[in-house]
């Protein structure tokens, strides 16, 4: 029995494919997601979420996709922000070759979960499964839809960053009318705030690189500041795979497949069985394959552009979108003009100790985490959490210290006695924590919002010897990151 106001055609196709795929222990079929969106089938799962269709009560014409997040994603404790960066960067975009976001929840009893649009078609991991290698008039109409969504999706600030041929849908494959849908933007955010991982500046720990190994840039690898252009080496990859019906690079592991996307150059078209493709398509796609952004084509038109003078078609006129209006790169939140003194106002006796200003600084991407870990390093600081657009840091951190916790009681009292108390320091010397709120300009300035504050148990007696150290850390963090 299948949910009222599924179609019929849609109802048999559903069928057809849950009879091969849906497992016997799958208990959420049928059940309603958000009140109002009702699961009929099993699509299939990847990494981070299972995928399934679903009549739509509002409009029971056309079905939706419905993605239930998985439960060791949910359990990371920064998955909350990934999942509010996936919805706006999706809310916010909206592409005639991109799957849209229609409705997303963390609180569902079922978990967290997007609803998408449902769009018919196989993917492009199934298409190469049938036919091994594609023709290069066929990879030319999949390239430049492709090419036109990051295109619009990188003006807007925003880098998939785990394209995928399992993340494009064909839509009416094998005609004159194909085309491509960009799947899975999701978890890509917005990169109008910088994120240098807390690794990066500690030293320690491993620099983490999202991505599938066989599409993943050189530089999500090296663990380099990522831009739209590691989007455009993901598409050399699948123009190489599609061209050559092989990967550039075929590994019997995850860790030498990355090691070579560093190091090795992919082989030349003839020495894997496709000298039929002419010398100039293989160009162009060597080009993307660059192991350094720079070196590559700077946008995705650019690509479409150069496939299409080496076919001596337009590709990218032949499938612009008719009455499409490139989207609008994110607007950063007003920044409030402040100088570097006291908040006025002040709520709490710490707040008499906040100072805070705004600067423009030059800080390229490459050189971000370069020049913020030596300005930590020079004043004996401590990063202690990084997030797309913030840094935290500490200085004149005590031995010994361990970050209070409040141990649930049934009194209040016995709370304060099970707080531990903090080591003492030299008044005078109090420890600063100090906030680093960024937004990009462009690839080579940022906009800061610095904070200074006293951390929790360390309240400061003297404010001019207090404001002293802060404009003396201030001033240090200017000459650091070249600001304006």
């Amino acid at each position: 029995m299948r949910p009222s106001g599924l179609s019929d055609r849609f109802a048999q196709l559903l069928q057809r494919r849950s009879a091969r795929i849906e497992s016997p222990e799958d208990r959420v079929i049928g059940r309603a997601v958000m009140g109002k969106y009702t699961i009929a089938g099993f699509l299939g799962e990847g990494s981070n979420a299972r995928v399934y269709v679903a009549s739509n009560a509002d409009d029971p014409v056309n079905p939706v996709v419905v993605k239930l997040v998985k439960d060791h994603i949910v359990t990371n404790p920064r998955f909350r922000q990934f999942f509010d960066a996936e919805v706006r960067s999706m809310a916010r975009f909206h592409h005639p070759y991109a799957v849209r976001l229609l409705d997303a929840t963390l609180d569902d009893p079922l978990g967290p979960c997007l609803v998408l649009d449902y769009i018919p078609g196989l993917t492009l991991e199934h298409l190469l499964a049938r036919t091994r290698r594609l023709p290069v008039e066929q990879v030319a109409r999949l390239l430049g839809p492709l090419c036109h969504a990051l295109q619009a999706a990188h003006g807007a600030g925003i880098v998939h960053r785990d394209l995928k041929p399992a993340n494009l849908m064909v839509v009416k494959a094998g005609s004159v009318d194909e085309s491509v849908r960009v799947m899975d933007f999701g978890f890509a955010g917005f990169t109008a705030k910088p994120h240098i991982q807390l690794a990066e500046l500690t030293g320690s720990g491993q620099v983490w690189a999202c991505g599938t190994p066989a599409y993943v840039s050189p530089e999500m690898v090296r663990g380099d500041a990522v831009d739209g252009r590691a989007d455009i080496y993901s598409v050399g990859v699948m123009l190489y795979e599609m061209l050559t019906g092989r990967l550039p690079f075929e590994k019997p592991s995850s860790e030498l497949m990355v090691a070579a996307h560093v190091r090795d150059q992919a082989p030349r078209f003839r020495r894997v069985g496709a000298s039929d493709v002419s010398p100039e398509v293989e160009r162009v796609v060597q080009h993307a394959l660059a192991k350094f952004p720079n070196e590559r084509p700077q946008s995705a038109r650019e690509l479409a552009q150069q496939f299409g003078k080496a076919i001596g078609t337009d590709v990218w006129a032949a499938t612009t979108p008719a009455e499409y209006a490139p989207p609008k790169r994110p607007v950063s939140d007003e920044i409030v003009e402040c100088t570097l003194a006291e908040v006025p106002a002040a709520p709490s006796p710490a707040d008499r100790f906040v100072l805070s200003d705004k600067f423009e600084a030059m800080m390229p991407d490459r050189l971000a985490a370069v020049k913020l870990r030596g300005f930590i390093e020079d004043v004996g600081g401590e990063a202690v959490a990084s997030e797309p657009g913030l840094i935290r840091v500490r200085v004149g951190m005590p031995a010994r210290y361990k970050e209070p916790v409040e141990k649930p009681t049934g009194s209040r009292i016995l709370s304060w006695f099970a707080t531990s108390r903090p080591p003492a320091v030299t008044r005078g010397q109090e420890p600063i924590e100090i906030d680093l709120q960024m937004d990009k300009i462009d690839t080579n300035r940022v906009r800061v919002v610095v904070t200074f504050r006293p951390l929790k148990g360390y309240l400061p007696e003297n404010r001019d010897g207090w404001n002293e150290r802060c404009e003396g850390l201030y001033t240090m963090l200017r000459r650091y990151l070249m600001a304006s």
